[in-house]
């Protein structure tokens, strides 16, 4: 399987799915699909990484060259060795705690623009953040993230972090944001069937769009970065999901695999690497030990989310 359809999939990837028989299953990102033929094989589509290119596509919120075209899309199913399910419409992140963790001090993550609506100033407060698929959202008051931005350029911005340390600024921006708070409040939590509704559409506009340009049944899903609770699974049932693949380290019986699908992440460590986790994948009571011995829990939004 592979995540988030990057264009490497058609440029480089295709070719060597074919020398060694493997068929494969992509799942896309509808709302960075562009348009357009498809790019020639082997030339490289993006010149950043896939954190950038995130970024950029969440900047964005729309086609990205990072990301496979519908007619790459289109290309690979035509080969007969992949198969496009969805991904979501948006792979997004949110805010999901109103406790605030951190400021923005100069290095953000790819998630930043998403979970702040492309505002990147410099002290406005960072909450936790996760799958939006996953937890009910925040919505943080917009006057704190203007109080605290004014306050730290009133001092000299990045001059001022420099010559203090994060640290120091930090602990400054937590008692400065207290007193706002004190005096203002805080920001406001989405309502349980609010969070419902924009789950259900997100997944169905990813289906619809799949159907529109590629055709074919379109039911299965990959939930980002693994993240799910109760709430996800129906949401993804009311929107027509037969199938949902997690990141849960757990194993899959031969023969009785339903709605979800367990997997795991391999990781660039060499073939010994990939072969120890090979064989313990091949079993399911030495998966189901690794999995507890490793500690990896399911990766399951908390309750209440």
């Amino acid at each position: 399987t592979f995540d988030d359809g990057f264009a490497d999939l058609w440029t480089h990837g295709l070719p060597l799915l074919e020398k060694y028989r493997i068929r494969a299953l992509v799942f896309a990102i509808p709302s960075r699909a562009g348009d357009g033929p498809p790019r020639p094989q082997g030339t490289r589509a993006f010149g950043g990484n896939a954190n950038q290119a995130h970024g950029e596509a969440a900047i964005g919120e729309g086609a990205h060259p990072a990301f496979l075209r519908w007619s790459e899309l289109a290309a690979l199913e035509e080969s007969g060795w992949v198969r496009v399910q969805s991904h979501s419409q948006h792979h997004a992140m949110g805010w999901v705690g109103d406790e605030i963790v951190g400021f923005h001090l100069g290095r953000s993550h790819w998630s930043l623009p998403r979970t702040t609506g492309g505002d990147q100033r410099l002290g406005i407060p960072l909450f936790r953040r996760g799958s939006i698929l996953a937890h009910r959202c925040y919505t943080e008051d917009p006057g704190l993230r203007d109080h605290l931005a004014g306050w730290l350029m009133e001092r000299g911005g990045a001059e001022y972090v420099a010559q203090r340390g994060s640290g120091e600024v930090t602990a400054e921006l937590h008692r400065e944001a207290r007193r706002h708070l004190d005096a203002h409040g805080g920001g406001c939590w989405e309502s349980a069937e609010q969070r419902r509704e924009r789950t259900i559409e997100d997944l169905t506009k990813a289906r619809e769009a799949l159907r529109h340009h590629l055709g074919g049944v379109r039911d299965e899903l990959c939930l980002p970065w693994g993240e799910y609770d109760a709430v996800t699974l129906e949401c993804a049932r009311a929107a027509g999901i037969r199938r949902v693949y997690t990141l849960d380290r757990r194993p899959n019986s031969a023969g009785k695999i339903g709605f979800l699908v367990n997997r795991f992440e391999p990781r660039a460590r060499g073939s010994w690497w990939l072969r120890s986790r090979l064989w313990i994948y091949r079993s399911t009571w030495r998966t189901a030990l690794y999995g507890r011995l490793s500690g990896r829990e399911p990766r399951r939004a908390g309750a209440g989310s």
